[in-house]
């Protein structure tokens, strides 16, 4: 380990773990940077909380190479940094707008719902009563 400068052997450890994992590739240095968006980052944070498990553990449940990837996150969202990305925002697509209509529609309806069955109870409760006053007469 002296003659490769490796400091300690949890790195070997992390190698072995790597090739297990993913393989000749998991080894190699990766020429591109991947982009886990705010959604991805977040359940990763949520499964490790959940679990109780270590960093290394949660990376190689979600695949990912560096256990130190979900400790920074988790570290981030601590402190406030991790954020959504404020990337461009999408022009809203048919399909969203329909999507978007058939909410608040299936929410108006609901709304309907809930006063129908108010104004029958409220009927209900006014006929007793005009029931109980009529009996004693």
């Amino acid at each position: 380990m002296k003659k490769y400068d490796i400091k300690g052997s949890a790195t070997i450890y992390q190698w072995l773990a790597q090739f297990e994992i993913f393989g000749i590739q998991g080894l190699e240095n990766c020429r591109r940077k991947t982009f886990y968006d705010y959604s991805f980052k977040i359940k990763v944070i949520k499964w490790r909380q959940k679990h109780h498990a270590s960093y290394p553990v949660t990376a190689t449940h979600f695949r990912l190479k560096q256990p130190m990837m979900v400790w920074d996150w988790e570290r981030r969202l601590i402190e406030g940094h991790l954020k959504p990305s404020k990337g461009r925002s999408l022009k809203m697509t048919d399909k969203s707008k329909q999507s978007k209509t058939l909410k608040q529609l299936q929410e108006e309806n609901e709304l309907l719902r809930i006063r129908v069955a108010y104004l029958e109870k409220l009927e209900a409760l006014a006929q007793k009563e005009s029931q109980t006053k009529k009996k004693p007469s």
